[in-house]
C-alpha cells in the first residue's frame, strides 16, 4: 500500500469523474510504467487506450480502462514533485539577495529540468545526471529554458562560482541534436560577460539555431540586501544604452538571414536606458514573454488594439449608475511602467471622455527589496498598502493588481499579504487582473456589463 501519486483534484466533467476517479487516491501506473510525477502522467495519458492502475486505502488496488482521443487529458490533478535544489553559489542569485523574514521556499535556489519544462524556469544544467538527460530526450521535454551566462568555460564557472559546472555547449548540443527546443538567457555582469566574452557566446549560441531558438540578455538585478555578497556594478543609463545598441548590432544579421533577431534584451534596458519600446514585431514569436521580453510591447500594442476596435460602445464609469460602481479603478504598478501606463490612460481618455479621472495609476516604490527593484512582479503586499492610503482613493475605488504579482493559484503576494486581506485592510475592493492589456480589459468590460445588469434588474424590482 501506499504507492503512486496523490490525486489532488479531478477536475469537474472529466474522464476521470465519468469513471468514478476521487481526489485522495493515488495513480500507480498508466500501461505498466510506473508514474513518477506529474510530467510521466501527462507523456503516459496521451495514448488513445490506456490503463490506469489506482490504489486506495479503502479499496485497494484496481484498474480503470480508457479509450479516448490521444490529446484528451484524463482530467487529474497532482502536486508538483518537491523541488530539486541549485548546486551553484552566483554572485547575482536573487535568492541570496532575499530580505530577512519572508517565507521559507522563497530562501530555496531551484534547480529542476521539470519545473523548466512546465513553467519556464530557468535552469543551469548544473545538476542533471545521464538518467535525466535520457528522460528529456525519451519524452521529448521541449522547450527547456536554459541560462548560460557565458559560453566560455572558464568565466560560466567564476559566475556559477561552481567549479565542476560542465561544459554548457556540450550539453546544448546533447539536447539540440535529441531534438529539443531550448531558451536561453544570459544575464549580464557588468566586467564579467559583457564585451568579447558576450560576443562569443552569442556566436556560439546563434550557430546553434533553431535548436537553440532564442537569446535573452537580462540586466543583472540587484537588491538592497547584499550583505557578506561580492561587489557587483549597478547598470546605469549610460550602460543600458550601450547594451542595447550591442544587441541591435547582434540582430541585423540574423534579421536578414532568418527574419529572426535571435537575441532580445529585457524589458528592463528600455525602462534603464529611458528609450521607447520598439515595435511588437521587433520580438518574434514572444518565446521569452515570461522572462519580461516584449511584455510592455505586447501590453501596448493590445491597449492601442483594444481602443482602436471599440469605436463604439465602450462603456465607461461616467455613463453607469453612481450606486453600483466604483467612483474610479485604481490600476498598481511598480515604479519601472507606471510612465508608460500613464500614457496609455491618456490614449483612453482622449478617444473616450467619459474615462477622463476615473483611471487613477497607482505607482508602487519597493520597500522591500530596495528602490533598484522596480518591476510589477515583486511587488510586497504592504508596499502597495501604503501606496494606495498615501493617494487617498474615494469610497468603494476599485483597486487592480496583476497577475503576475501574485503567486500562482492563490492570492497571495510575495510577502505573504493575501489580496483579500487588502481588501479587509483597505476597505474598499482588491482583484488581481490579467497582466496583458487584452485580458485586463476583458476583465473590467465583462466586471462593468455585470453591475450594469445587476442595477438595471434592481431598477425593474424597485418599479
Amino acid at each position: 500500500m501506499g504507492q503512486g501519486l496523490i490525486i489532488k483534484e479531478v477536475i469537474q466533467g472529466s474522464l476521470a469523474e465519468e469513471a468514478g476517479i476521487r481526489p485522495g487516491q493515488r495513480i500507480v501506473s498508466i500501461n505498466g510504467n510506473k508514474l513518477q510525477d506529474l510530467i510521466d502522467l501527462e507523456f503516459y495519458q496521451a495514448d488513445g487506450e490506456i490503463a490506469v492502475l489506482l490504489e486506495c486505502d479503502q479499496e485497494g488496488s484496481f484498474e480503470v480502462v480508457f479509450e479516448k482521443d490521444p490529446d484528451e487529458r484524463l482530467g487529474l490533478v497532482l502536486d508538483p514533485p518537491p523541488i530539486r535544489r541549485c548546486p551553484n553559489d552566483c554572485d547575482f542569485c536573487f535568492v541570496d539577495q532575499m530580505p530577512p523574514g519572508q517565507r521559507q521556499s522563497l530562501y530555496i535556489r531551484d534547480e529542476d529540468y521539470r519545473y523548466s519544462f512546465m513553467y519556464g524556469n530557468f535552469i543551469t544544467l548544473t545538476n542533471l545526471s545521464e538518467k535525466d538527460y535520457q528522460r528529456i530526450l525519451s519524452q521529448r521535454l521541449s522547450p527547456l529554458y536554459i541560462s548560460v551566462h557565458a559560453t566560455d568555460p572558464v568565466v560560466r564557472k567564476r559566475l556559477l562560482r561552481n567549479e565542476r559546472a560542465p561544459d554548457i555547449l556540450e550539453r546544448i548540443d546533447l539536447l539540440v541534436k535529441g531534438g529539443i527546443r531550448l531558451q536561453t538567457q544570459i544575464v549580464v555582469t557588468p566586467g564579467v560577460n559583457d564585451g568579447e566574452v558576450l560576443d562569443r557566446s552569442v556566436k556560439e549560441l546563434s550557430a546553434r539555431y533553431p535548436g537553440v531558438s532564442s537569446l535573452a540578455i537580462v540586466p543583472v538585478g540587484l537588491t538592497q540586501h547584499r550583505s557578506n555578497l561580492p561587489s557587483i556594478a549597478q547598470i546605469d543609463m549610460d550602460f543600458a544604452r550601450k547594451m542595447l545598441g550591442v544587441i541591435e548590432r547582434y540582430q541585423r544579421p540574423f534579421i536578414e538571414k532568418w527574419d529572426d533577431p535571435f537575441v532580445y534584451p529585457a524589458d528592463e534596458w528600455y525602462v534603464i536606458a529611458g528609450k521607447s519600446f520598439p515595435a511588437l514585431k521587433r520580438y518574434g514569436s514572444l518565446l521569452q514573454l515570461g522572462n519580461g521580453v516584449g511584455m510592455v510591447s505586447l501590453f501596448q500594442t493590445q491597449w492601442r488594439q483594444r481602443l482602436s476596435r471599440s469605436r463604439q460602445g465602450f462603456p465607461s464609469l461616467s455613463e453607469m449608475d453612481p450606486e453600483n460602481s466604483p467612483p474610479c479603478i485604481a490600476l498598481i504598478t511598480g515604479t519601472a511602467f507606471k510612465p508608460y501606463l500613464l500614457k496609455l490612460v491618456a490614449l483612453l481618455e482622449e478617444k473616450f471622455p467619459g474615462w477622463n479621472g476615473k483611471i487613477r495609476v497607482i505607482q508602487v516604490e519597493n520597500r522591500l527589496f530596495g528602490a533598484s527593484v522596480t518591476v510589477a512582479g515583486l511587488l510586497a503586499g504592504n508596499d502597495i498598502l501604503d501606496a494606495v492610503h498615501k493617494e487617498g482613493l474615494p469610497s468603494g475605488a476599485w483597486i487592480l493588481i496583476p497577475d503576475v504579482a501574485i503567486r500562482t493559484d492563490s492570492d497571495v503576494l510575495i510577502d505573504d499579504v493575501s489580496v483579500s486581506a487588502l481588501s479587509q485592510t483597505i476597505g474598499t475592493p482588491v482583484f488581481q487582473v490579467p497582466s496583458e492589456a487584452s485580458g485586463f480589459w476583458d476583465w473590467v468590460l465583462e466586471k462593468l456589463a455585470s453591475l450594469e445588469h445587476r442595477s438595471d434588474r434592481l431598477k425593474a424590482v424597485a418599479r
